[in-house]
C-alpha cells in the first residue's frame, strides 16, 4: 500500500483541513485531532498503526487516498490506453471547413486578421465531395468556419446537400459572428443539422463595439443581439453558445453578458442558450500582456464565483472529450483552396499546410505526426508524474507543438495549476451545497 501521488492535503480558509484526490475526486474533511495521524499515514501507510482509528483507515482506502503500490501507474496506463483508443479510432470523419477566409468584421485581436480572404470555388467544392466520398465511415461531423462562414452560405448549403447525397449522416456546428443571421439563414439551421451555434459578444455594447466592429468601423452589438433573439424565437433545435472573449481589459464583463442572457431568456438559459469564456491567445499579438495565461484564467474563474456566484467553467474538471483536430485521426481543417491543416488557428499559414484534398499522397506526414504524437502529453514524463494528470487532457496541443520550436515557452497546463487550493475550496463548498439539497 502507498499514499497516492494524486492526494493533496491543504488548509482551507473557510473549511479547515481538507484532503482531496484528483483521481477519485473525493474529499475528506480532516479534523484537527486527525491531522497528525493523517500526516503520519502519508509517510508510510504500511507501517502506520490504525488500531486507534480503524474507520479512518477504511475511509482512506475506500476513497482512493491509500492505494495498492501499482495503482497510480496502472491508472496512468488505463488513461493512456483509453485516450489513444479514442484519438486513433477510425470512427467519424471530423472536418472543419473554412468556406471563406473573408470576414465582414475587423476584430482587434483576430488571429486571421493579416491573412488573405477568399471564398471556396466550385472546383474546390467538387474536390471536397470526392475527398469525403473516399472515407468509408457513414458519420461526418462538419464545423462551418471562416473567416465568416455566413458570407458563403450558399456554398454551405450546397456542400451539405451533396455530402448527404453520398449517403452520409451529417452533424454540424457553426462558428459565426452572428451579424448575418437573417430569417432565411436561421430557417436553414435545422436542415443543416447544426446542433452547436457559437456567437461572440465581448461585454456590454460599448466594450463589444470597441473590439468587434465591421470593416468600416461600424458597430455590431445591436445587430448581433437582434439576431440572437431571432434564433431564440425560431424553431432551432440546437444550442446557442455565447462566447465572451476574455482578457484583462474586459474580464468583469463576462458577468454582464451572462446576466444579459439569463434575463433575456429566463426559460431557455442552460437548455437552449449558454454563455462561456474564451481566453484569447495573445502569443502573436503586439498587446500580449492583456491576455490570460492559465494561472490568470483560474484567478478569473475564482473571481466570478466569489464576486457573482457564477462559475464560468468547471470548478474541477473531469476528463471529457479527448483531443482536438490536431491530435485526432480522420480530423482535418479544410481551407477555401482545398488545402488541409490540423488546427483551426493555422488556416491561411502556408507553412502549416499538411496536404490537399485532391490527393492522398504527398502529405506532410512529419507535421501531422508531430501534432498527433510528437508533442503528446501522454508521453511527457512531467505530465505522467503530475498531480493533475487524471483530470487534464494536455491543454492546447498547438501550444505544446509550438513550444517545440521556440525558446519562449507558453503554458498549456490546466487553469488549476497555481489556483488549486482556492478552486478546490469553492468546489468543496459546491459539493456540500448539492449534497444538502439532495
Amino acid at each position: 500500500m502507498k499514499w497516492s501521488r494524486y492526494n493533496n492535503l491543504f488548509e482551507s480558509q473557510r473549511n479547515g483541513w481538507l484532503l482531496f484526490n484528483s483521481a477519485s475526486r473525493n474529499f475528506l474533511k480532516v479534523e484537527d485531532d486527525e491531522l497528525a495521524v493523517i500526516r503520519k499515514i502519508a509517510e508510510d501507510p504500511e507501517k502506520a498503526d490504525y488500531s486507534a482509528s480503524p474507520m479512518l483507515y477504511m475511509q482512506l482506502r475506500s476513497m482512493g487516498f491509500i492505494v495498492e503500490d501499482t495503482a497510480d501507474d496502472d491508472l496512468y496506463n488505463i488513461i493512456r490506453m483509453r485516450a489513444l483508443t479514442s484519438l486513433y479510432a477510425p470512427g467519424n470523419l471530423l472536418l472543419t471547413i473554412a468556406v471563406t477566409r473573408a470576414c465582414n468584421f475587423d476584430c482587434s485581436y483576430c488571429f486571421e486578421g493579416n491573412r488573405t480572404g477568399k471564398p471556396m470555388s466550385q472546383e474546390v467544392e467538387d474536390e471536397l465531395i470526392r475527398f469525403i466520398g473516399r472515407f468509408y465511415t457513414k458519420d461526418v461531423s462538419l464545423t462551418w468556419f471562416g473567416g465568416e462562414p455566413l458570407l458563403a452560405f450558399d456554398r454551405i448549403l450546397s456542400i451539405d446537400r451533396r455530402v448527404r447525397e453520398l449517403g452520409k449522416q451529417v452533424s454540424a456546428s457553426m462558428i459565426t459572428n452572428g451579424f448575418l443571421l437573417d430569417d432565411y439563414k436561421v430557417s436553414k439551421l435545422n436542415d443543416l443539422n447544426v446542433t452547436y451555434l457559437q456567437i461572440t459578444l465581448d461585454g456590454k455594447k460599448e466594450t463589444h463595439d470597441s473590439r468587434r466592429y465591421q470593416k468600416n468601423g461600424a458597430p455590431t452589438y445591436d445587430r448581433i443581439l437582434e439576431n440572437v433573439d431571432r434564433v431564440m424565437a425560431s424553431d432551432f433545435k440546437g444550442m446557442v453558445h455565447i462566447r465572451v472573449n476574455v482578457d484583462s481589459r474586459n474580464d468583469e464583463e463576462y458577468y454582464t453578458v451572462y446576466r444579459t442572457m439569463r434575463d433575456r431568456y429566463p426559460n431557455d438559459y442552460g437548455k437552449r442558450i449558454s454563455v462561456y469564456p474564451g481566453f484569447v491567445k495573445g502569443d502573436d499579438h503586439p498587446d500580449h500582456s492583456c491576455f490570460f495565461e492559465p494561472v490568470q484564467q483560474g484567478e478569473f474563474i475564482a473571481k466570478m464565483v466569489n464576486k457573482y456566484g457564477v462559475s464560468p467553467l468547471s470548478l474541477y474538471p473531469t476528463r471529457g472529450n479527448i483531443g482536438c483536430t490536431l491530435t485526432r485521426r480522420n480530423a482535418y481543417v479544410i481551407g477555401p483552396d482545398g488545402e488541409m491543416y490540423k488546427c483551426w488557428d493555422d488556416v491561411g499559414l502556408e507553412e502549416k499546410v499538411v496536404g490537399h484534398i485532391d490527393r492522398f499522397n504527398d502529405w506532410n506526414m512529419a507535421l501531422i505526426a508531430e501534432g498527433m504524437t510528437g508533442c503528446s502529453y501522454l508521453d511527457d514524463p512531467e505530465c505522467r508524474a503530475c498531480y493533475y494528470f487524471p483530470i487534464c487532457n494536455g491543454g492546447c496541443h498547438r501550444i505544446r507543438q509550438k513550444n517545440l520550436h521556440t525558446d519562449i515557452k507558453h503554458s498549456s497546463c490546466t487553469y488549476f495549476k497555481g489556483n488549486l487550493e482556492n478552486l478546490l475550496e469553492l468546489y468543496y463548498e459546491q459539493k456540500r451545497l448539492l449534497a444538502a439539497k439532495s
